[in-house]
């Protein structure tokens, strides 16, 4: 395993996620329209993504674990290790779609993602694990 050292910007934060997943839905081919939650009209949860795939629309609710010791006073301190593989197996659908694109981007904070629904989970979802010790939970809405 790759021993992780600080550099680049991370999505270990909620927000930080949520601005990176728009960025990468909105220049993903397979993808329509992409927003967050807030710019699709929802005022109920703080952070989240919207995006049309295959012509019907999917909405993932962000939540975290934050790393140990992170002050959200101050700014984001990335921890980097390898880029995770994009070996699969995938979920069906959505869910293996987004898994797919975080995968695919390459990102050396990352280091793994758990898809929900291929550990029999009643509702579709990814847990992102972050090499800082982040988790983000990603919700099918």
């Amino acid at each position: 395993m790759n021993q992780p050292v600080t550099k680049g910007p991370p999505p270990v934060r909620p927000k930080t996620l949520q601005d990176f997943l728009v960025d990468l839905a909105r220049n993903d081919p397979r993808a329509g329209k992409a927003a967050t939650l807030a710019e699709a009209g929802d005022s109920k949860r703080p952070y989240g993504l919207a995006v049309m795939l295959e012509g019907r629309e999917t909405r993932w609710q962000i939540n975290a674990r934050s790393a140990e010791r992170d002050d959200f006073d101050q700014p984001e301190r990335p921890v980097e290790g390898g880029p995770i593989s994009m070996d699969g197996p995938w979920a069906e659908g959505a869910e293996g779609w987004l898994a797919q694109l975080i995968a695919g981007s390459g990102s050396k904070q990352i280091q793994d993602i758990e898809q929900w629904s291929l550990r029999n989970e009643p509702k579709a979802g990814l847990t992102v694990k972050c090499y800082s010790g982040a988790w983000l939970y990603l919700r099918a809405l």
